[in-house]
């Protein structure tokens, strides 16, 4: 039990509190003793205000007028300011994420469209094309990484295309994103060199390439979404090349990441509690649930940064303008108060607005997509390997980061269908 409210203090920003997943415990006790509440940490620079019930971190993030995003969405590595050379350098200044209202608003509404319910449906037979070939490719051999050949690369296969990015860049630009992720995981981190520097050597490393990127689809467009977004008007001006590459730069990281996290530990949960999987097979139709499910149990992403504008309350504490303020969205989904048994994976749960996709005018702006892969990836992934076995899943490798939340491996082995082969990956468009 802790009892130290300096260990919570410092913890909930070190990634390796993190590193054997989720320290509930903690976040019961704010839940309980004090739910907004004022973390001062030896280790990071900075105090910040934790966030912990859903209806307060809800609030927050629904309330942009007094909780600004300037800063970042999500708890930066270090609470040194940034300069405005370093802003655009990384595409920072002219990041989504970034931004609040008019800007935002005029931003994403240019794009919203391209990520409705209606257009991501269009892009159905794409994702059930990827994950056909991806589990023709790995059935013959029994066994998988889990998230390295599946969870990671159906989102990559997706998105990649979707924007018109060239093949043989792929696999190069995903390491660089897992780099900026969670440079201090041991499968990312650069030997001889700092969590902050590997992090900031990837953010640059993916800025430098979507520049490079936007400037050639302006010059030779094509059937993709980057070639889309070099013609997108914002407020009566087309968006110039640096702004088409901090969209091209928001959308690959964003992409990549929620996928593989959620898919990877719903997998996990599925094995762990077989009588989920069983109702699931039972019933198909439930999938959309159960992922929804899934996405509350594992919130891929822990938290979220506001800053206050202006001298504020947060269930009856005094926030003053400046402060940092962090939502727990992991301990929003495990609040007592709003899920029975929040902490039992229950694919037949009641209904209820998670935070793992965010809330406000932040929400994913891509959820759609995410639904869908992760539907089609566990679908047909136990219709191809209904025994399958997860050998290490009482000891799973959990990332380490104090922001995303999901398994850095994860060795599945399962028999081989008679007959499988090897499939070449199809070729997909926009499909919008």
């Amino acid at each position: 039990m802790l009892t130290d409210w300096s260990e919570i203090d410092d913890g909930l920003l070190n990634p390796e509190w993190y590193a054997d997943g989720e320290p509930q415990e903690a976040f019961q006790r704010l839940r309980t003793e004090d739910p907004v509440h004022l973390a001062k940490p030896s280790n990071y620079g900075k105090p910040f205000w934790v966030v912990s019930r859903y209806q307060d971190v809800v609030a927050v993030l629904s309330d942009p007028a007094n909780f600004s995003s300037y800063r970042d969405t999500r708890p930066p590595r270090s609470s040194r300011r940034l300069t405005t050379s370093e802003l655009h350098s990384s595409g920072t200044d002219a990041n989504l994420n970034h931004m609040d209202p008019p800007f935002h608003t005029l931003y994403r509404r240019s794009v919203e469209e391209y990520f409705s319910f209606a257009s991501v449906e269009r892009m159905r037979a794409t994702v059930e094309g990827v994950v056909d070939d991806l589990i023709a490719e790995l059935a013959p051999r029994g066994r998988t990484d889990f998230v390295g050949e599946l969870a990671a690369d159906l989102p990559m296969h997706v998105i990649m295309r979707f924007l018109g990015v060239p093949r043989e860049d792929w696999e190069w630009l995903r390491d660089r994103v897992w780099q900026s992720f969670a440079p201090s995981d041991p499968r990312y981190l650069v030997p001889g060199q700092s969590p902050e520097k590997t992090m900031a050597d990837a953010e640059e490393a993916i800025s430098e390439y979507t520049a490079k990127l936007a400037k050639e689809k302006r010059a030779h467009p094509g059937d993709d979404f980057a070639s889309i977004l070099t013609k997108t008007v914002v407020d009566e001006v087309v968006l110039d090349e640096h702004e088409v590459a901090a969209w091209l730069s928001l959308l690959i990281a964003a992409s990549l990441e929620t996928t593989r996290n959620t898919a990877s530990v719903g997998l996990w949960l599925f094995f762990r509690n077989p009588d989920q999987r069983e109702l699931l097979a039972q019933n198909p139709a439930l999938i959309e649930q159960a992922v929804d499910e899934v996405l509350r149990w594992a919130a891929p992403v822990r938290s979220r940064l506001r800053v206050a504008r202006f001298d504020t309350t947060i269930g009856g504490k005094s926030i003053k303008a400046g402060d940092w303020v962090v939502p727990f969205l992991t301990s929003a989904n495990r609040d007592e108060s709003v899920f029975e048994d929040p902490h039992a994976f229950n694919i037949l749960r009641e209904r209820k607005e998670h935070t793992s996709l965010g809330e406000g005018i932040h929400k994913c702006l891509a959820l759609h997509l995410v639904r869908l892969e992760l539907m089609v990836l566990f679908s047909k992934f136990f219709e191809a390997f209904p025994d399958f076995h997860l050998p290490h899943a009482d000891k799973p490798a959990w990332i380490v980061d104090h922001v995303l939340n999901g398994f850095s491996t994860l060795e599945v082995e399962f028999e081989a269908p008679q007959g499988a082969t090897t499939s070449i990956t199809r070729g997909a468009g926009v499909a919008l």
